[in-house]
């Protein structure tokens, strides 16, 4: 192998070279943190620590294969050391010392869906979802627990804070949450939570501790920023004996919270191990240094960090930022969609173009300027804005009014309505095909059926009734239709969807937009515009 002082920047040879003790790497986006850690592993091995005493703990098991990968096409013997998930080592290290902790080593691992119905199983045993209660789904009833585990704090927080609409239910999913982990012990079933859990369990014993800690003399976790409570702990007690911990992360680019990852962990970490070394990976192989310098600005104004200065090794500085404002998304989206058509004049193909946004629903007026103009475009990472379900839900209700006759359109109105299913909706919906206007599938449908259905079901179509009626009112303004679509609608948005106040960011968009629209016609026909049979020009719209 070629003298690493050849191959890494002296703050990755120092890295490298730092071989007892706790480290702490803080690497910035494109510093080549990957390489860091594979020459770490390589360099440990050729210095004789035995491969199999080394543990690299990351978040993917991709990410460990990819630099253990590396590692083992320099030395074979690397391909002994012991790398992968958190999760991936608990399971195989409860399965070996189960019985230290009273559980059965056969027990099994419920999958995200399978603890999901597990929660709604034990949820109707508590009678939970009876007496017509707003309940969360069991998705988000899952999702509500196990962010209580990893963060360590009652679930009546967790519903203060993500969940407020459901705060009255604390005691309710207290009772679920307590049910559901006696139901797991009674099942011998873990879910992912619980093997980090019980990972921890087994290494506050002291003699295990202890037998753990001694066969990994060396433990690296990667992407430190990005781990919660329990990791955090874990880390700590697997290193607790020797020190020789390296973890490696970047503090500006912890995104997880959302998920129960601690930005406190990769800040308190220097703190928790004393003496610990703290190594800057500043060298930037990605990005111009125009870019870094806006960066740079942008990082000195975060509280609590670690100062840090992204330099460039690129030796052209690349053209700088530009920064422009609007009074409003509307001018933002027209002036981008007109910079999109001058580089497509200058030769600039679209599918070379790309525009990011912060969160999906920044998005909404862009993309209505896009169809507008006929450009195509393809979004990543989500539902396109009209291809959401709540956006859809309303867009039919509009649909209805201005179309009497669209099937499609009242089947998924009659669907929202509590009690209907599909069969039902799907006779109503043929019924109002059989008639001539709105009114009369307002008197002659829905009123009959009122007298012969349900009280629930006839609650709905009274409510249903009046909104047609309010609508008509409009007289096809889309402003004002809207408006009164959207009165219907919010009681069902709010008792379909448990996130429907994350949703409700689409709903206010889409009010800004029909306001900016005088004939509901033109709205409705803009919204209808498929997204392109190929997306952008060149793009597997698939991909």
């Amino acid at each position: 192998m070629r003298d690493l002082r050849d191959m890494l920047n002296p703050s990755q040879l120092e890295t490298v070279n730092t071989v007892h003790g706790p480290l702490l790497v803080i690497a910035g986006a494109g510093s080549g943190k990957t390489r860091t850690i594979e020459y770490r592993v390589l360099s440990l091995v050729r210095s004789g620590v035995k491969p199999e005493s080394i543990l690299l703990l990351t978040f993917t098991k991709k990410a460990a294969h990819e630099m253990l990968s590396r590692a083992t096409r320099n030395d074979a013997r690397c391909k002994n050391v012991d790398g992968g998930t958190f999760h991936s080592f608990a399971f195989r290290t409860l399965k070996k010392y189960a019985k230290a902790l009273g559980i059965s080593p056969q027990f099994s691992i419920l999958d995200e869906g399978d603890a999901e119905d597990a929660v709604h199983k034990c949820g109707a045993r508590l009678n939970i979802f009876e007496n017509e209660k707003k309940v969360p789904k069991k998705g988000t009833l899952r999702s509500i627990i196990s962010m209580s585990v990893n963060k360590g704090i009652p679930v009546s927080h967790i519903l203060e804070k993500e969940y407020p609409h459901f705060a009255h239910l604390s005691d309710d999913i207290e009772r679920l949450r307590k049910e559901y982990a006696a139901y797991k012990i009674n099942k011998n079933y873990m879910d992912y939570d619980d093997l980090l859990v019980y990972l921890k369990l087994l290494l506050e014993i002291k003699e295990i501790r202890e037998k753990i800690s001694s066969k990994y003399q060396f433990v690296m976790v990667d992407e430190y920023q990005d781990t919660n409570r329990l990791q955090g702990d874990i880390a700590y007690l697997l290193a607790e004996g020797h020190k020789n911990i390296m973890a490696v992360g970047d503090d500006a680019q912890s995104i997880y919270g959302f998920r129960g990852a601690s930005h406190e962990n990769i800040m308190a970490f220097p703190k928790k191990f004393d003496n610990c070394r703290i190594i800057k990976l500043e060298e930037n192989y990605r990005s111009t240094q125009s870019i870094l310098d806006v960066a740079n600005t942008l990082l000195g104004n975060m509280r609590n960090k670690y100062s840090k200065c992204l330099h460039s090794t690129r030796p052209e500085p690349g053209d700088m930022p530009s920064l422009s404002f609007f009074k409003d998304v509307y001018e933002e989206a027209a002036w981008i969609t007109d910079r999109i058509k001058s580089l497509q004049g200058q030769g600039v193909e679209l599918e070379h173009q790309s525009v990011l946004f912060r969160s999906a629903y920044l998005s909404i007026p862009l993309q209505a300027e896009l169809n507008k103009e006929g450009i195509p475009y393809q979004v990543f990472g989500g539902l396109k804005f009209y291809e959401t379900a709540h956006v859809k839900d309303i867009i039919s209700h509009l649909k209805i009014i201005l179309n009497p006759k669209d099937e499609i359109a009242w089947h998924r109105v009659l669907t929202l309505v509590d009690g209907i299913g599909p069969k039902t909706a799907d006779v109503l919906a043929d019924e109002a095909m059989s008639k001539s206007s709105l009114e009369a599938i307002s008197e002659e449908v829905f009123a009959g059926r009122e007298r012969r259905c349900s009280d629930k079901i006839s609650k709905g179509l009274k409510r249903l009734r009046r909104f047609i009626a309010n609508a008509a009112a409009c007289k096809l303004n889309p402003g004002l239709m809207y408006g009164a679509a959207f009165d219907y609608y919010l009681p069902l948005f709010r008792d379909k969807f448990d996130d429907w106040h994350v949703r409700a960011n689409d709903l206010e968009a889409m009010r800004q937009i029909s306001e900016r629209y005088e004939i509901l016609a033109d709205l409705l026909a803009d919204f209808a515009i498929e997204p392109p049979e190929h997306g952008v020009w060149g793009v597997d719209p698939k991909a």
